[in-house]
């Protein structure tokens, strides 16, 4: 028979002991993992904060399609010289090249009567020189700030540069260019950097008072406005790259020399051309078909291909109403988001007189009102690791370039520092004050027309956060 089970009894678990600190209760499950800390807004991002901006900036250059297929079609035909080209549309009696149609859109774009492509900046300059005769014993004076290529077209043509200070705008100071003036003096080299157009009529009315020659650099000023004149056609002749880095590009490399001077153009084309005789004033295949031999001078082939003046072409035609806006749009939105901040000394000129065609945005600052230890290079820096692209000063005084101090000119003779026709200049002895003071002062911001409002409020955003924390 089956028996009865006996019941389970349970004994009570014996109480653990009480923690020491047993007022506290125990945290709930959810909560005993630690919470993560709350990014500090003001912790800069190179020492480890959260960035002002977080995406990529857009890349320049870019290209539409159109002018990706205008190209290849272009190509395609096989006729890629500036002589053998054929414009689409254009009778080959004609001889209208593509390069030829880009010189007439860029003229008729600047409003001026000559337009003469080259294969860059640095090229147009040297024909520019070239062209008004300018050679040994010569001198030329020149912006001490500025890309290399502004003084060393003096050094090619055979004369040598003289360098002259700026004033708080980057640009070459009036006031300082007289005293520079001696009987060797032939010509000035004014460069409008940043987009920035110099103080052209005191310029001019020296120039004409001791008859020199005036070449308007414009490798960064493609559409700036001085008193209702466009930048390049106030001198006798002016300089524009299209460069990698510039306004716009003509696939990397490229330039164009203007002026108003018809003779001065054809000698233009000549000194591009390997000196062909351009007294006739006849297109180069036109010449060589009547006669053997048709070089009257030392010249140089610097002439651009079919392909980049196509490029040229087309990005033209969207300069205006996109590019140039696009950038005014972005300079002035930093201008007056930084003008007033108080560690801003200089924002770029931008008045009806002088209107500025923002290539970059320059702003100048006072590093005495930073930390200790913290300078401008460090602000940048800072800048940078919040995610915003800033540069620095662009060569404030070039002649501290080697090649000034040791004076490494051409070949064994150092051509032309060494030309005994030539005055002996110690390059050393320069001393460009305000140019100097702007060296350890400048941050350099991008305008680019790819960028749009929420870039430039990133520029505003990140200086002002690192303003915050560096300043005194």
């Amino acid at each position: 028979m089956a028996t009865k089970k006996a019941k389970a009894v349970s004994k009570p678990a014996p109480k653990k002991a009480a923690p020491k600190a047993a007022a506290k209760k125990a945290a709930p499950k959810a909560a005993a993992k630690k919470a993560a800390p709350k990014a500090d807004a003001g912790k800069l991002a190179i020492d480890g904060g959260s960035k002002v901006f977080k995406e990529a900036f857009p890349s320049w250059p870019c290209f539409e399609e159109s002018t990706v297929q205008a190209v290849a079609n272009l190509l395609r035909t096989g006729k890629v010289n500036y002589w053998t080209g054929q414009m689409p549309g254009t009778k080959a009696a004609d001889h209208i090249s593509v390069g030829m149609a880009f010189e007439q859109a860029w003229a008729k774009w600047l409003g001026v009567k000559n337009a003469i492509s080259v294969t860059n900046g640095t090229a147009a300059l040297h024909v520019a020189l070239g062209a008004l005769n300018i050679g040994p014993g010569d001198e030329v004076i020149c912006t001490s700030y500025s890309f290399i290529a502004s003084s060393f077209c003096a050094l090619q043509a055979g004369a040598l540069p003289v360098f002259c200070d700026v004033d708080e705008s980057h640009t070459m100071d009036p006031k300082k260019i007289e005293a520079l003036i001696n009987p060797r003096t032939k010509a000035i080299v004014v460069v409008h950097l940043y987009g920035i157009i110099a103080d052209m009529d005191p310029i001019m009315k020296i120039a004409k008072k001791h008859k020199l020659k005036v070449i308007e650099d414009c490798a960064q000023c493609f559409g700036g406005v001085y008193k209702g004149k466009k930048a390049g056609t106030i001198g006798d002749v002016g300089c524009f790259s299209f460069c990698q880095s510039k306004h716009f590009t003509t696939g990397g490399e490229g330039g164009m020399v203007v002026t108003n001077d018809d003779d001065l153009a054809w000698e233009c084309r000549s000194f591009r051309d390997h000196g062909y005789d351009v007294q006739a004033k006849q297109n180069l295949l036109v010449m060589e078909g009547k006669q053997l031999y048709i070089h009257k001078r030392v010249g140089f082939n610097f002439r651009m291909t079919e392909m980049q003046s196509m490029i040229g072409l087309c990005e033209l035609k969207r300069f205006d109403k996109w590019n140039l806006k696009n950038r005014i749009r972005n300079g002035k939105y930093l201008i007056n988001a930084l003008k007033n901040h108080p560690l801003v000394k200089y924002t770029p000129v931008d008045t009806k007189e002088r209107q500025n065609c923002f290539w970059w945005c320059p702003i100048v600052i006072k590093p005495e009102l930073l930390k200790k230890g913290i300078t401008t290079a460090k602000f940048i820096a800072a800048m940078a690791a919040e995610g915003v692209p800033v540069y620095s000063v662009l060569w404030p005084e070039m002649y501290k370039e080697l090649a000034y101090v040791k004076q490494n000119g051409f070949g064994t003779a150092k051509y032309p520092f060494k030309d005994p026709k030539a005055r002996k200049i110690d390059y050393t002895k320069f001393n460009c004050k305000m140019a100097n003071s702007l060296t350890d002062r400048t941050i350099s911001f991008f305008t680019h027309p790819v960028y749009t409002e929420k870039h430039m409020k990133a520029y505003v955003d990140a200086f002002i956060k690192v303003a915050k924390a560096y300043m005194k």
